[in-house]
C-alpha cells in the first residue's frame, strides 16, 4: 500500500495503535516499530506545550491578555459568568446573568491596546480583595464593560460585566 503523505498526527495515531497491539483497519497489516531503532512510542511524546502565564505583575499580564487571543483563551475561566443588561426587558432594564463555554464564547473577549486606542476606550483598574477589576469605557457614551481577574497560578478572567445599553 502506497502513501502519498501522512501527517504527523495520523502517522503517531498509527504508531500507537500498533504498539497498543490493535490494528488500524481489518484489511491493513499491522504498524511494526520493532525494527525501527528511530520510533518513539506515541506515550513518550511530548504533550503540546500549555501557554505560559505571561507574567505575574499584573500590568504585564492585562496588555499580554488584551494583544493576544491565545493567551486570553488560556485564561479565561470556564464556564465564564457574563453580565449583561437586558435593555427591552419591561418595565425596566433587568440585569441578566449567563455562564458562557465552548461556542458561546466569542473570542477575543477583550479589546486590543490599538483597538482601544482607535475606538477611544479608556481603561481604568480599581483592586477588589485582590482581584482585579478593569473597566473600559468610551466618554459621553453608554458604553462600559468590566473584566474581572483573580490570581492563582497566573490571572484569570472569571467574570465579565457589560453595563452598555
Amino acid at each position: 500500500m502506497k502513501f502519498k503523505q501522512i501527517g504527523v498526527w495520523t502517522a503517531a495515531l498509527a504508531l500507537a495503535m500498533a504498539l497498543g497491539g490493535c490494528e488500524l483497519a481489518s484489511n491493513s497489516q499491522p504498524a511494526s516499530a520493532a525494527g525501527d531503532k528511530n520510533a518513539t512510542p506515541a506515550a513518550a511524546a511530548p504533550a503540546p506545550p500549555a501557554q505560559a502565564c505571561p507574567s505575574q505583575d499584573f500590568d504585564v499580564f492585562l496588555k499580554a491578555f488584551a494583544d493576544d487571543v491565545q493567551i486570553q483563551q488560556a485564561y479565561t475561566q470556564r464556564p465564564l459568568q457574563s453580565e449583561t443588561i437586558d435593555a427591552n426587558a419591561d418595565p425596566e432594564p433587568k440585569p441578566v446573568t449567563a455562564m458562557l463555554d465552548g461556542d458561546a464564547l466569542h473570542f477575543p473577549l477583550m479589546p486590543s491596546a490599538a483597538k482601544q486606542q482607535a475606538d477611544g476606550l479608556v481603561l481604568s483598574q480599581t483592586e477588589l480583595n485582590g482581584d482585579k477589576e478593569v473597566m473600559l469605557a468610551k466618554p459621553d457614551t453608554d458604553y462600559q464593560l468590566s473584566f474581572f481577574f483573580r490570581k492563582g497560578e497566573c490571572w484569570t478572567l472569571y467574570r465579565m460585566r457589560d453595563d452598555s445599553l
